[in-house]
């Protein structure tokens, strides 16, 4: 009998020291879209947190749906901001902690999974924790809406309005030509005082700061910052891979993003600014304040990621 005993005790002091999982727990579990929230793992018994089997660039999870297309299926919307380890002392265990600073950006309910991590001669498993993001509330009465433009058609009747008419394109010829005639002698006058001509990132990135220094929103201009906001990301990606987004809708984009060649994370992210920054322009709906400051990351990221490919590929 004490034999027995003695071996259960044995058993279960084993399975104390040695956890076979990572606790996890959330900050957050039902944050907003483009929110910041945490992730915190914690490990019993490891004065120094091992470093996980998979990839950093999203906190690994899954949908969880009635439809059972996408039920269960990978999902890579939760991005990682940034890391953060530390450990400490509580009735006389120590404990370390891997703290992961995280956006998501979709509506969708998830499963967590978490990453893998290996310790000695064994992979420990993190503990599945569910999650609800979801998009902002908008604001009562206010109705989305696509930009309708109108055109006007020159409709020329009767020998009077044909000389109007040709007049017309005649001065606007004139115009045109000296027009040309000014900016040209303007632009070769210009090009002898300019040494340096600064690269796509850093113009567009100076261009973001800039529009972030005026701080548009605290002075009711939040459609104004949006709208410049879109302008900005369409320029660069006009520029960028030599196809025009500036005359594009969000639908259109989508669309032209396919046939680009970007990783279907960029890509993600892309379409995802072009949704947030048309929600606010058209909608007029509310914003957080961090949530504008998690687009400003965002777009750096896009311009980032979508220059480090060029490169690459160069």
């Amino acid at each position: 009998m004490r034999i027995a005993l003695s071996m259960i005790f044995m058993v279960l002091s084993f399975l104390s020291f040695c956890q076979d999982y990572v606790e996890v727990a959330v900050s957050n579990k039902e944050p907003r879209v483009g929110d910041f929230f945490s992730i915190t793992c914690t490990l019993k018994n490891q004065d120094v947190f091992p470093e996980s089997i998979d990839s950093y660039v999203f906190y690994p999870a899954s949908y969880i749906s009635s439809d059972s297309a996408i039920h269960q299926k990978a999902y890579t919307g939760l991005e990682i901001i940034g890391t953060k380890d530390s450990s400490y002392l509580r009735n006389n265990e120590i404990f370390s902690q891997r703290e992961y600073t995280i956006v998501g950006w979709d509506s969708c309910e998830l499963s967590l999974d978490g990453f893998k991590y290996r310790l000695k001669n064994k992979i420990l498993k993190s503990q599945k924790v569910y999650l609800k993001v979801s998009f902002y509330d908008t604001v009562e009465g206010i109705i989305m809406y696509d930009i309708k433009e109108s055109f006007s058609s020159w409709k020329v009747s009767g020998k009077g309005s044909v000389i109007l008419f040709w007049i017309l394109v005649l001065m606007a010829s004139i115009l045109v030509l000296i027009s040309i005639l000014f900016w040209s002698k303007r632009f070769f006058k210009n090009q002898k005082k300019i040494e340096h001509v600064l690269p796509l990132q850093e113009r567009i990135l100076s261009d973001i700061n800039q529009l972030y220094s005026e701080e548009l929103w605290l002075n009711h201009k939040l459609q104004e910052h949006f709208v410049r906001f879109s302008y900005l990301l369409r320029s660069y990606l006009t520029e960028r891979f030599q196809i025009s987004f500036l005359d594009k809708t969000t639908y259109q984009s989508k669309i032209l993003l396919k046939k680009i060649d970007i990783n279907e994370s960029t890509r993600t992210k892309i379409v995802q600014l072009l949704t947030a920054s048309d929600f606010v322009k058209f909608a007029d709906s509310s914003i957080s304040h961090q949530r504008i400051a998690s687009l400003k990351i965002a777009i750096e990221n896009v311009i980032e990621d979508t220059t480090s490919n060029i490169d690459h590929s160069a």
